[in-house]
């Protein structure tokens, strides 16, 4: 039986309650968040770890699985990612990655979605790939929080 697919949310909506899942992890595991509210062109949220570490969070939440819609981005120090999934009716689930291994992983599909049209005939110049994760390659990274600073 095909799962019914869930009514279409905003994506204010989504992000934001990606942003507060997050950060109610974080804090259960001990880490002091507080929230940019959009106002840090790199990260969602700011943290100081349990031993002191200051670095960022830069979340990016899905209601539905699908691409994770994020690019690559130069090198900063201190920055993190969490890919969030906040269905309506399911329990939340997070997936965090380094800046490298997101920047990797981002190349890896590009690379992927460039062999896949080519083999559709498509010409080198007119593909275009959307940047992003497909669900699948973000699963090696669930409940990753030991990749956070401690």
């Amino acid at each position: 039986m095909d799962e019914a697919k869930p009514a279409r949310r905003s994506a204010h909506r989504t992000q934001w309650a990606a942003q507060f899942a997050v950060a109610s992890e974080l804090c259960k595991r001990g880490y002091e968040v507080a929230f940019t509210m959009g106002n840090h062109p790199n990260a969602d949220l700011l943290i100081i770890s349990p031993g002191g570490a200051s670095f960022a969070v830069d979340v990016k939440g899905l209601y539905t699985k699908n691409v994770w819609a994020v690019k690559e981005k130069p090198h900063k120090s201190g920055l993190y990612y969490v890919l969030a999934f906040v269905p309506n009716d399911k329990p939340n689930q997070f997936f965090i990655l380094t800046q490298e291994e997101l920047n990797s992983e981002c190349g890896d599909e590009t690379s992927r979605s460039r062999q896949r049209r080519l083999k559709k005939g498509y010409t080198d110049e007119k593909i275009y790939a959307l940047p992003g994760i497909p669900w699948a390659y973000a699963l090696k990274y669930q409940d990753k929080w030991s990749t956070l600073p401690v």
